[in-house]
């Protein structure tokens, strides 16, 4: 039996197919299991029968009262479902802006669906200057093709622009942007930071990026040195821009006679290209780094002892990498009673599960700095304190003016 599809010029023919052919509709891009279209002079257009009989349009007055007509190869957030989708053809409204992905299409054609049409969650958030609009990722039951596709339309794999992360369960995007952010980041983004500990001397403001018109430039984040897309908290004295995860990252710093200024505790998710000063040798998977003069040692190379026993504590403490005593997300230094970052070495006790920062028991592992070294950078963090508690001042007394 052949068959004429809208779309494509050439006569389809009926044949079956099963699973271990690993054939994908190009309609709702799930592998097809019994009869499908197949264009044998193309090789290029492969549709499930039920995928090709939709007609190029669509008019269900109990779902939506305007005509739904198909449409070529698009990203969009589907107003039945409320998820995001990559199309190779999807339906929209003629005369407003609702959109649906070919399955939820297929099921409002064929009267299973239950649910009413919707314009979707948009908001306005200082983060991006253009209307957000919420919705979901598509299902983890996706199809290696599905995630092909969207790749390819979308350019790159969906990353959050806070938390630099795949994106995965709710978000919040401008397509057109190309501009993405997990609903978690998003709500729990401050207005501003103060003591980032790569800028921690002057307040961070956010300062969103228009693709449009920054496609051009290139910004680097001071923390990491990744490029900066979309948005970034920014210190306009000093021109520097950071991403918010790399702005907010936990992080603790040593004082070490090796250097004359604090060194940060890096991890591996802000440490690219980085070579230790001491060895030469690429630092992978964690350091010790001053941004201020561009110095790095790894942990190895201060040296920081393997194992050593401490005066608060019974058994030997052992140096690890990343630990990650369970999945709840809370991870706390059992010395000083504070949050910890996990990818970042610590100390632990095997035998009943002790965890400290480096840096609570800096004056087991180093050797301590020169009195003289310590009151100099003391007198300095002191007076970069009051300059930042005076420019937090004047700061909100600005916002409270315009409000």
């Amino acid at each position: 039996m052949e068959f004429q599809h809208f779309l494509h010029h050439h006569k389809l023919s009926s044949m079956e197919f099963e699973e271990k052919h690993k054939a994908p509709c190009m309609g709702c891009m799930d592998i097809i299991v019994g009869t499908a279209y197949f264009c044998f002079e193309c090789f290029n257009f492969l549709m499930h029968k039920s995928c090709a009989e939709l007609p190029p349009q669509i008019l269900k007055d109990a779902f939506h009262p305007h005509p739904l007509r198909f449409n070529m190869t698009d990203i969009l957030v589907c107003n039945a479902c409320g998820k995001l989708a990559a199309s190779v053809i999807s339906y929209m409204c003629m005369y407003c802006e609702l959109k649906l992905d070919f399955k939820c299409a297929v099921a409002i054609f064929n009267d299973e669906n239950d649910d009413e049409a919707h314009q979707g969650t948009t908001i306005h958030h200082f983060c991006h200057p253009h209307q957000l609009t919420r919705g979901a990722m598509f299902s983890s039951r996706r199809t290696q093709v599905e995630i092909d596709n969207f790749e390819e339309l979308w350019g790159t794999k969906l990353k959050c622009v806070a938390c630099k992360q795949e994106i995965q369960g709710t978000l919040y995007i401008c397509i057109p942007c190309q501009f993405a952010i997990h609903e978690p980041c998003m709500n729990e983004m401050p207005t501003q930071v103060q003591r980032s500990p790569f800028h921690p001397h002057h307040i961070l403001l956010p300062r969103p990026f228009l693709q449009e018109s920054d496609a051009s430039r290139q910004v680097p984040c001071y923390a990491c040195s990744d490029t900066v897309d979309g948005f970034s908290f920014y210190c306009n004295r000093c021109d520097v821009n950071l991403h918010d995860s790399c702005a907010r990252y936990r992080t603790r710093s040593i004082n070490y006679s090796c250097h004359p200024h604090d060194l940060l505790q890096l991890g591996k998710s802000i440490i690219h290209n980085i070579s230790c000063d001491a060895c030469g040798e690429g630092c992978n998977d964690s350091c010790f780094s001053c941004k201020k003069c561009d110095f790095n040692i790894h942990p190895q190379c201060i040296p920081l002892p393997s194992s050593f026993t401490h005066k608060y504590h019974l058994h030997p403490l052992a140096l690890v990498n990343s630990f990650v005593e369970d999945d709840s997300g809370d991870y706390c230094c059992d010395m000083c009673e504070t949050e910890r970052n996990p990818e970042l070495q610590v100390y632990y006790c095997e035998e009943c599960n002790y965890i400290a920062h480096i840096d609570c028991v800096l004056s087991e592992v180093l050797e301590p700095t020169t009195k003289m070294l310590f009151d100099l950078q003391r007198k300095e963090e002191n007076y970069d304190n009051q300059s930042l508690e005076m420019e937090g001042r004047v700061h909100h007394e600005t916002v409270s003016n315009v409000i």
